[in-house]
């Protein structure tokens, strides 16, 4: 009587079903190789549908295959502003939670070189007379939550419907003469500031 041992060993595997902590952690580790430049958006799409919709162990291994890990504890968490400006711009790291001070001050924030460790990172702003200047690639998400000491409370999302497979970055302010501006457009991002180069 023939058992076919190899083929019942390569199904054994498969009995047991990937779980949905395997597929969020597999799911940010794509977010972050997308946005450190490993993968395409097509390839990106591709593997993510993999992640999110295969019962096979064997595929959902395949979709994380050959990707450069990044190492989360180079993101830099908090940012001091005073009296100045800030150029944020190339490629660095948001953390799943980054804080920022402003008095005086404006921080330009460059998002397409930006690898998201997380599929929504948080960014906290406190401002005194500050301005934030968001410019987002295609396919991010940007939502803002905006308060103000000498108004109200203002949510504004930007981009294209959030879903599990596109990165999105939460935005909270709390500031006295303060503003967010958020665009694609680079021109209409910081003009200023790039006349300045």
């Amino acid at each position: 009587m023939s058992t076919g041992d190899g083929e019942g060993s390569a199904g054994h595997g498969e009995q047991f079903p990937v779980t949905e902590e395997e597929r969020g952690a597999a799911l940010a580790a794509l977010v972050r190789a997308t946005g450190a430049g490993q993968l395409s958006l097509e390839e990106f799409d591709r593997r993510t549908d993999l992640v999110l919709t295969t019962p096979s162990r064997t595929e959902f291994a395949a979709a994380t295959g050959g990707l450069e890990e990044i190492e989360p504890g180079r993101a830099k968490r908090h940012w001091f502003v005073l009296f100045g400006n800030r150029l944020v711009r190339g490629r660095f790291f948001l953390a799943e939670r980054t804080s920022a001070f402003m008095l005086l001050s404006e921080i330009h924030l460059d998002l397409r070189g930006a690898v998201f460790l997380v599929p929504e990172p948080s960014l906290r702003v406190r401002a005194l007379a500050g301005n934030l200047r968001v410019l987002v690639p295609s396919g991010v998400q940007v939502t803002v939550d905006q308060r103000s000491l000498l108004g109200g409370r203002t949510i504004t999302t930007y981009g294209p419907p959030a879903t599990a497979s596109r990165p999105r970055l939460r935005i909270s302010t709390l500031d006295v003469l303060g503003s967010v501006k958020v665009t694609n457009d680079e021109a209409a991002w910081s003009p200023a500031l790039l006349r300045r180069g």
